[in-house]
């Protein structure tokens, strides 16, 4: 269910002014749409791709009146990326594609809205019944590791430790069954990709809809498959 919030009467339509990232001779006209209050008109915003671990710009924006084209490679969408906006708190991740549509929230840009993005349905999903879980019990199992560091107790330490261990191993299976549950999934791709090195003897890419084969990263993990 979209969140709900309120944005100043004067809304306007943003137009991201990017510069083109990519020479590539496949690169497409991307075009999505971001509106939000009339206060946010002339900030920095700076969209940025995601791979585990790390994240890298890809185009720094000035927020201001129009429509919105970007300049990408055609096959690096859909693909997950993240929306930072100057002086507001949180970070936006979302799968990028054309047609999408962001409502910025007024105050936390994680917050903000994405539609028609055939993709991010999924992603939401994920993080739902995957990620979220994870994380909350990594962060509990944390805490109680560094308690018993504190303390001394061998015993306590050594359990909570194999404790994070043993949820980790739940992620990734619970990852390798969101992919086996969504071949035809760009997000499935994405995971894929990402998780690369613990799945890659589960026969996971031959397990994806043919169709995502000209995805970059399709490509990527073909080559990685047969080196």
């Amino acid at each position: 269910m979209e969140k709900k919030f309120r944005l100043a009467t004067r809304n306007f339509a943003l137009i991201l002014l990017f510069w083109q990232a990519f020479t590539s001779a496949f690169s497409q006209t991307v075009s999505i749409k971001i509106e939000g209050p009339a206060s946010l008109k002339g900030r920095k915003a700076i969209l940025l791709t995601r791979e585990k671990g790390f994240a890298a710009t890809v185009h720094s924006v000035k927020l201001t009146t129009g429509n919105i084209d970007l300049q990408l490679s055609g096959d690096l969408v859909p693909d997950l990326y993240q929306l930072n906006v100057s002086q507001m708190k949180g970070a936006l991740f979302f799968f990028l594609e054309p047609g999408t549509h962001i409502y910025l929230d007024t105050l936390d840009v994680s917050r903000s809205v994405v539609t028609r993005s055939k993709s991010n349905p999924d992603w939401q999903l994920f993080q739902e019944t995957v990620q979220k879980t994870y994380d909350q019990k990594f962060t509990a199992y944390t805490s109680a590791e560094s308690r018993a560091r504190k303390k001394g107790t061998t015993d306590s330490l050594n359990y909570w430790i194999e404790q994070k261990t043993l949820e980790y191993d739940l992620l990734l299976e619970r990852t390798k069954t969101f992919i086996i549950s969504h071949p035809d999934s760009f997000v499935s791709l994405y995971l894929l990709k990402n998780n690369w090195y613990a799945f890659k003897n589960a026969g996971l890419l031959e397990k994806l809809n043919p169709a995502l084969a000209g995805h970059r990263s399709y490509r990527f993990l073909k080559g990685k498959r047969k080196g």
